[in-house]
């Protein structure tokens, strides 16, 4: 029963956040709005509230989700423009709101008449706004908070556990499909399994091809078991929408995982372009652990040094043996996970 609890407050954390720094921008967009157009301060704080409050559960509820999807893979340009639009129809609902709330809905009509000069002025300010977050989300806001204090400016030591993840056949799957076909397919999948890593503490490090490398602190991936549930709930996704995957594209992906786990090098990369990068052997021995699971036709291969230092060995964690990796001088050990 404990271990029900690990994803939910993971994921309500995460929501908590998205929608917090959602709220915080855009309620301080809506003040400079109610500055701008010298409005009474109780309105114009309550209108920031609710607007701020409306815009974080509209961008966690609905863009970030399944739902969003066509929102987000829209034009970047056309995609802020509608973006903009639901906003301002936010902005005018909370309006009323406000008015209603601090027993001031006579001033409304004042409000009305000043429409033409705020709604543009607001339509601004919300494309500011918007295309911020989409940096943050494009980014990563943990990544972004790094960057910003400077957190790996020197190389750090961490301990961490990384997963890559990849599609089977993706070149059989890619010549039937075609390019366009392919790249909504891989799309949708990406989408899907990113979801399950994120809901259990896991980071999207980086997207590849057909597949993603994520990554987790070491404690938290052991923790409970979480890195393990973390794997059945990315096969349970793909599983649970396998009528849509064959309605759309005739073919539900199949896919396998490499997870490899120690010490780390963190550190900041590039010059005009920065970013967090992870370098040392454990991302190698990582890219060799789904290596493996092509090799031995398994869905999922974790190294010895993982699978042994889990709080609780699982019943679907089978050993397979050693093997020798290239640049390493001892061989690993290997076990399969049997996803749930």
């Amino acid at each position: 029963m404990a271990f029900s609890f690990v994803p939910f407050s993971i994921t309500v954390r995460r929501r908590l956040v998205s929608i917090l720094l959602a709220a915080t921008i855009f309620a301080l967009l809506v003040g400079l709005t109610a500055l701008a157009e010298h409005r009474p301060v109780e309105l114009g704080i309550a209108n920031a509230l609710l607007t701020g409050v409306g815009v974080g559960f509209f961008e966690e509820f609905y863009v970030q989700s399944q739902r969003g999807r066509w929102l987000r893979s829209m034009h970047p340009l056309r995609s802020v423009l509608v973006y903009a639009g639901v906003v301002t129809a936010i902005y005018l609902v909370a309006t009323h709101l406000s008015h209603l709330f601090l027993g001031r809905w006579r001033e409304l009509p004042s409000t009305y008449a000043r429409l033409h000069i705020i709604i543009p002025m607001f339509i601004g300010f919300s494309v500011v706004g918007i295309t911020v977050m989409r940096i943050v989300h494009f980014i990563g806001a943990e990544t972004l908070l790094h960057l910003i204090v400077g957190t790996y400016h020197r190389p750090v030591l961490r301990d961490k556990v990384l997963v890559f993840v990849d599609i089977n056949s993706s070149t059989a799957v890619a010549e039937r499909l075609g390019p366009l076909e392919t790249r909504s397919l891989i799309g949708k999948f990406l989408f899907d399994v990113s979801k399950s890593i994120v809901d259990y503490g896991g980071e999207i490090y980086v997207y590849k091809g057909d597949g993603l490398i994520a990554l987790w602190d070491w404690q938290r991936a052991i923790r409970q078991n979480t890195l393990l549930r973390a794997v059945d709930a990315m096969f349970a996704a793909v599983r649970r929408d396998q009528a849509e995957y064959r309605r759309r594209f005739g073919v539900v992906p199949t896919f396998r995982v490499g997870i490899h786990g120690g010490t780390v090098v963190v550190s900041e990369q590039g010059d005009t372009r920065r970013s967090i990068g992870i370098y040392g052997d454990t991302i190698n021995i990582a890219a060799r652990m789904e290596d493996a699971a092509r090799t031995h036709g398994v869905a999922c291969v974790i190294s010895g040094d993982v699978a042994e230092a889990l709080d609780n060995r699982n019943k679907r964690l089978l050993p397979i043996g050693t093997e020798m990796m290239k640049g390493i001088s001892a061989p690993i050990g290997i076990y399969e996970y049997r996803p749930d």
